[in-house]
């Protein structure tokens, strides 16, 4: 076997491993699998080649929801919480520096230059907005005062949201084993 297909089976090890967190496995039953379609892989590849063998495997996101399919499942899941709280926090960020280069523009639009302009735009009630544009096109500076608790929060609440870390205090013993519906 190859480099190439070392490196091909690997790939699809690691995006199988990738659901596999996604959907809640913990980490030795992770492992566990990892191990199993890694051999698989490579026995397959020794008969019918590393293409062939990754053609029938499938994609690693189907293969890790039937692997795990009945497997009760009843723990926090860290990763998918940070994986949307990082999509939350970009989302927030460029909304309110979309939201900032808007308010220039319309300070631009209204003939308001040389002057410093602030105001309070939706959906930022909260947020006050700068902008000063130079004449003849001398410069422009633009920024947001008060943004910071909504690029904090926002996330945060996503995080606690995704993660569901109540779930910890809510599984009882007698849950082990059930499926998950």
């Amino acid at each position: 076997m190859g480099l190439i297909d070392t490196l091909r089976i690997e790939d699809t090890v690691q995006r199988y491993d990738f659901w596999l967190e996604m959907r809640g496995t913990g980490w030795r039953r992770r492992k566990e699998l990892r191990r199993e379609l890694r051999a698989n892989l490579r026995a397959a590849t020794e008969d019918v080649g590393a293409t062939q063998a990754l053609l029938n495997v499938g994609a690693p996101k189907e293969l890790a929801r039937e692997a795990t399919d009945g497997e009760y499942q009843r723990r926090p899941q860290w990763s998918r919480a940070g994986f949307y709280a990082a999509l939350t926090l970009g989302a927030v960020l460029f909304a309110v520096v979309y939201t900032a280069t808007t308010f220039t523009a319309g300070v631009e639009a209204a003939g308001m230059v040389g002057q410093d302009v602030t105001g309070r735009v939706f959906p930022w009630p909260w947020v006050e907005f700068h902008a000063r544009i130079e004449e003849g096109r001398g410069g422009l500076t633009t920024g947001a005062s008060g943004a910071g608790w909504p690029v904090v929060v926002l996330p945060l609440v996503v995080f606690v949201l995704t993660a569901r870390p109540w779930r910890v205090l809510t599984a009882r013993s007698g849950q082990v084993g059930e499926q998950v519906g």
